[in-house]
């Protein structure tokens, strides 16, 4: 082979697994780059800047990385994380990519079957379940309305699913509160930011924590509300 052949087989190379780890979200050195392909800082920039100028990419400080506009493209690493997320993976013996390739393969069918008791109320695609997750991520309090009680500037830390029931979880008045997702409503954010205990955290992914969800508001108020004669 030609060392003409040789440097294009090499330039391929180095623009395919630069665009690869792009779409994985990486953000790429110019200064790593050039030691890892033994090329010029200035090559690298000819690679971003002429031969890579379909991409939206965005530069700063030396760094290189796909803009937000063309994020949204998932990978199998994307696929994985929400598993864990969602705590599918767990029925897997290992979630990987070898195995995402036979799931998700449209020439076979699925030799898997995963059932879960779906919600006796399913959640709307607007509404409190929406606006519950984004005040989580963003880390906002909320005022929300149980049957006839109001809570106003809630901590919400997680929505828990459960024997065929969602659950908020949150902080109140420096307690933790449970509530079936079904008997939320008028819930509105605020644009207060709230601090997430780490104690919180810790215990809504507890497992007995979850089994105790139903009866967890229950057990709360008897324990403190409750008092004798």
């Amino acid at each position: 082979m030609s060392e003409r052949h040789k440097g294009h087989d090499r330039l391929a190379v180095r623009l395919s697994l630069i665009v690869s780890r792009l779409f994985l979200g990486e953000s790429l050195s110019i200064r790593l780059l050039a030691d890892e392909f033994g090329v010029s800082k200035r090559t690298l920039r000819r690679d971003f800047n002429e031969r890579l100028i379909f991409l939206d990419v965005e530069y700063s400080q030396g760094v290189y990385s796909l803009s937000k506009s063309q994020r949204s493209y998932r990978t199998d690493r994307d696929i994985i994380s929400f598993a864990k997320l969602t705590d599918v993976a767990q029925f897997f013996p290992a979630l990987d990519s070898k195995l995402l390739a036979i799931l998700l393969s449209d020439s076979i069918e699925s030799p898997y079957v995963v059932y879960n008791q779906p919600p006796k109320n399913l959640p709307s695609v607007f509404g409190g379940f929406s606006r519950i997750t984004q005040a989580i991520i963003d880390g906002l309090l909320i005022s929300l309305r149980v049957g006839n009680a109001m809570y106003k500037d809630m901590a919400p830390h997680r929505l828990i699913y459960f024997s065929s029931s969602w659950y908020l979880v949150g902080e109140y008045r420096s307690g933790i509160k449970v509530f079936p997702l079904e008997n939320v409503t008028d819930v509105v954010l605020s644009a207060t930011k709230f601090k997430k205990r780490r104690k919180i955290s810790e215990i809504t992914n507890d497992t007995e924590f979850i089994k105790s969800l139903p009866y967890f508001q229950l057990i709360y108020n008897l324990m403190f509300d409750f008092k004798l004669d």
